[in-house]
């Protein structure tokens, strides 16, 4: 008992502390980092689509503008979400991407600003992600 009193508190912040890690490790909301896999979808361009592959996707298909250019949106019958890149993660954003079901397209003007997008959401686990570009090449 004497040891306990003497011990207690520091014992009890170290349980605590451990299962804040705990939770945090198993959160699903939280990154899940795996360059390897976000690696691979780059170097072999599955991330990326062009234009002309919208209609042979299946499932309710949502495009993403996170530009300000709203012409993209006429081109295709398909959901469409205009966000400022700095606004992707807040809470209304993820919601409306995570209850998509079917692929999601991420189209910016500058390539640059979709790909760090996919690279976010990507680490937040959201699956069926793709990059819209022109040509299918880097600009």
């Amino acid at each position: 008992m004497k040891y306990f009193k003497q011990y207690g508190l520091a014992l009890l912040i170290f349980l605590l502390v451990a299962l804040l890690i705990m939770i945090r490790n198993f959160n699903q909301k939280t990154f899940k980092y795996d360059a390897v896999r976000l690696a691979e979808s780059s170097v072999n361009g599955s991330n990326i689509l062009i234009e002309d592959q919208i209609p042979n996707l299946s499932g309710e298909i949502l495009l993403i503008n996170l530009g300000e250019e709203p012409a993209i949106n006429k081109k295709f019958n398909v959901n469409t979400l205009m966000i400022n890149p700095e606004f992707v993660l807040e809470k209304a954003n993820l919601k409306i991407i995570r209850k998509n079901k079917g692929p999601v397209i991420l189209f910016s003007e500058r390539i640059s600003v979709s790909a760090r997008v996919w690279m976010v959401l990507t680490e937040m686990g959201i699956k069926n992600l793709y990059i819209l570009t022109d040509d299918g090449m880097d600009k």
